[in-house]
């Protein structure tokens, strides 16, 4: 998690010392996430067929658990402009079997398939995005604008006969979708961010999308909320990462608590 922590820290900073004067809003809490999905690794031949090499995380590679991470969340409202930079990440580990039981219906890299394997998975998220106020009254609000996603995903299975690994990263400029309702001391807010292109290390369709409810009181003139949201992370990339092509179609989601002050 120490990547999580300097990545969140540099963008905090840049998001503070880039607006003087606003409102700010930092939470801090657990996200709940699961990933989902199949991926596929080609070997050092090159003479796999992607799709015809698939690995489910949870069924083959024993990584659908639910797993606990710290999560971040920084907002500064300023009139119409909101800026927010958020992020958590996973770190799982798990055991399974490959699908498939003769070779090329079920390689993952150079392990055969039907091979047993102890796998790993690392992934990292944060988001900045720029909203700006297109409509709002005492009830709701609607926001447009650009949002800049960073995702990092690395999945690793080891056998008795090698270790193979698919690490890669992407950068991902989105177009930004954001309403919010406000009816007394709760508010609650969904956003939603679409895109194909070649990025990184690969290229296919990225999605983001969040939704949440937000409960606000103030307390000692110390303006405290708690916060439940829902978040969704669609990966579905097909590329080069390390000399090797991959193919992912991998969903991390979950729900996410935190609590926070507003100054």
């Amino acid at each position: 998690m120490k990547k999580l922590q300097t990545l969140l820290l540099s963008c905090s900073v840049s998001v503070l010392a880039a607006c003087a004067g606003p409102t700010y809003r930092v939470d801090a809490g657990a996200m709940f996430a699961v990933a989902n999905g199949d991926i596929a690794l080609q070997n050092a031949a090159g003479s796999l067929d992607l799709g015809s090499n698939q690995n489910s995380l949870d069924e083959n590679m024993g990584l659908g658990d639910t797993e606990v991470s710290p999560y971040v969340r920084l907002q500064m409202d300023s009139d119409k402009h909101r800026v927010r930079v958020h992020g958590f990440g996973m770190d799982a580990e798990g055991s399974g079997t490959l699908a498939g039981t003769t070779p090329g219906t079920g390689n993952f890299g150079d392990i055969p398939a039907g091979t047993p394997v102890t796998t790993e998975m690392q992934f990292l998220a944060i988001n900045a995005n720029y909203g700006y106020e297109l409509f709002r009254n005492q009830d709701f609000r609607v926001a447009g604008g650009l949002q800049l996603a960073y995702y990092s995903l690395d999945i690793a299975a080891r056998s008795a006969s090698g270790r193979e690994e698919v690490q890669t990263d992407a950068l991902v400029p989105y177009p930004f979708l954001e309403v919010e309702g406000f009816r007394g001391d709760f508010s609650a807010g969904a956003n939603a961010s679409i895109m194909g292109l070649d990025v990184g290390d690969g290229s296919g369709r990225y999605w983001d999308m969040e939704a949440y409810v937000r409960w606000e009181r103030t307390i000692d003139r110390a303006n405290l909320d708690v916060m439940v949201g829902y978040r969704y992370i669609l990966l579905d990339a097909y590329g080069n990462a390390s000399g090797r092509d991959f193919d992912a179609d991998i969903d991390i989601q979950g729900v996410f608590i935190s609590a926070g002050i507003r100054f």
